[in-house]
């Protein structure tokens, strides 16, 4: 049996998954969205560690943003590195580190390589080692103690396709996220953020334009191809920059 998701198909018998992600489904699931292995690897930690977070007595002042949330609440197709949040309320002082160290206890793959209370940040940082994959990779966890002013955000289940894992939280709303990622395109332009700012204004109806970057066209599609399953890799094609 399988289940559709919008832009792909996956099958439905995905319990093996809560565990930890065996090869055979790993390896079946990249081929089907045509990406590499490594990314849907890291989705599957992404959602274990983010369901971590959110269950901590801690997790309802979260607010989950950045293009991880774009696409496991929004939908789109482009993978992720980081978990990226906003705080309704810091509840975190001295309890940061203890949370991601339980996080990560139960998993033998998991492994800290950095856990930092920094003045405006937290910041953690997991490498993870798959077995059957040529390298670890990391997933970094990026708290902003800046308190924003009139930060919109809903309450809404995260999940994945490729996950059994999923957790309620609260998330930037679409409308936000795009003020965020102008605001990030005006101070660096990554093409990550390029792309994003695209996907959220097909999603709005809004007209495309991000103005001045610097980022060279060359760029911007050697570095989405590596996050986006093969099927959009025309998008990076059209892309303005």
């Amino acid at each position: 049996m399988t289940k559709h998701y919008g832009y792909y198909i996956v099958p439905y018998n995905l319990t093996k998954l809560l565990i930890n992600m065996e090869r055979d489904i790993a390896e079946n699931q990249a081929k089907t969205l045509k990406i590499d292995i490594t990314q849907v690897v890291r989705e599957f930690w992404e959602t274990m560690i983010l369901k971590g977070l959110f269950d901590s007595p801690e997790g309802k002042f979260l607010i989950f943003k950045g293009g991880t949330a774009l696409r496991l609440v929004y939908g789109s197709p482009r993978f992720s590195e980081d978990l990226d949040f906003s705080l309704i309320e810091d509840k975190l002082k001295g309890k940061f580190k203890l949370i991601v160290k339980k996080i990560i206890s139960p998993y033998s793959e998991l492994a800290l390589t950095d856990l930092e209370e920094k003045y405006y940040t937290y910041l953690g940082e997991i490498k993870i080692t798959q077995d059957y994959l040529p390298s670890p990779f990391r997933i970094k966890i990026e708290i902003s103690k800046r308190r924003e002013k009139n930060y919109k955000f809903d309450l809404v289940i995260i999940s994945s396709p490729l996950s059994t894992a999923q957790c309620l939280g609260s998330v930037g709303t679409l409308e936000q996220l795009y003020k965020d990622k102008l605001a990030c395109i005006k101070e660096r332009a990554k093409p990550k953020d390029i792309f994003d700012l695209w996907y959220i204004c097909q999603k709005l109806k809004r007209p495309y334009n991000p103005g001045t970057i610097s980022t060279s066209k060359k760029e911007l599609v050697r570095e989405l191809r590596k996050y986006l399953p093969k099927d959009f890799w025309p998008v990076t094609d059209k892309l303005k920059v």
